[in-house]
């Protein structure tokens, strides 16, 4: 008994820090054989004034310059951690303010876009992210970068179904060109994202 209540514990304070269940993956990358040149993300974002406008176009808006994109879970103290050291990062110049930043909303299945907005997009949350949030729905799909075309690949697939917290950079052609999972904040990690976004 003592076991089942810590299993449900640790399913209800960690529910943004798991990956998807494996079974579920295996059967969406059976369905998508379809292949990518680069991929690009257009998704909802949270409706404030630096998101810029209500569907984002995270290729359009990135100006031809690679983006850093932190995928986050509401509920994921490493994605909170990450999300104070980016700002921080920001605010000393270590990131310049001008700096591509982009957060996607990585289990919609799992938490409601008010629950991220009350993290992520408050500004009087400690995690605030002064930076475009996107919230995409659970079916949204990748879009071909070199198309321009809405391909029918889910949208975490396209992006090697990061866990949470996952920094990548994606270069202007929408190539992944670099990528940590590290848990925890570190700043020689941010040197490396720096070092792609250059």
């Amino acid at each position: 008994m003592d076991r089942v209540v810590t299993i449900l514990i640790v399913l209800f304070i960690l529910p943004g820090c798991t990956s998807p269940v494996v079974e579920d993956l295996e059967i969406i990358q059976g369905e998508n054989d379809e292949e990518l040149q680069g991929v690009n993300v257009i998704a909802k974002t949270l409706g404030r004034e630096i998101d810029i406008t209500r569907d984002y176009n995270l290729l359009e808006q990135s100006g031809n310059n690679s983006t850093l994109i932190l995928w986050a879970a509401a509920g994921c103290n490493g994605c909170h951690l990450w999300t104070e050291m980016i700002r921080q990062c920001m605010q000393n110049g270590t990131i310049h303010e001008d700096a591509n930043v982009v957060t996607i909303h990585r289990y919609p299945n799992f938490e409601e876009t008010q629950y991220v907005y009350d993290t992520y997009g408050n500004n009087s949350s400690k995690q605030y992210s002064p930076w475009p949030v996107l919230v995409p729905s659970e079916t949204d799909t990748a879009w071909d970068a070199s198309t321009g075309e809405q391909s029918s690949v889910p949208l975490p697939e396209a992006f090697n179904n990061p866990v949470t917290p996952t920094l990548q950079v994606i270069d202007s052609g929408g190539i992944v060109i670099w990528q940590s999972k590290t848990y925890y904040p570190d700043y020689s990690i941010i040197e490396e994202a720096l070092g792609a976004l250059i």
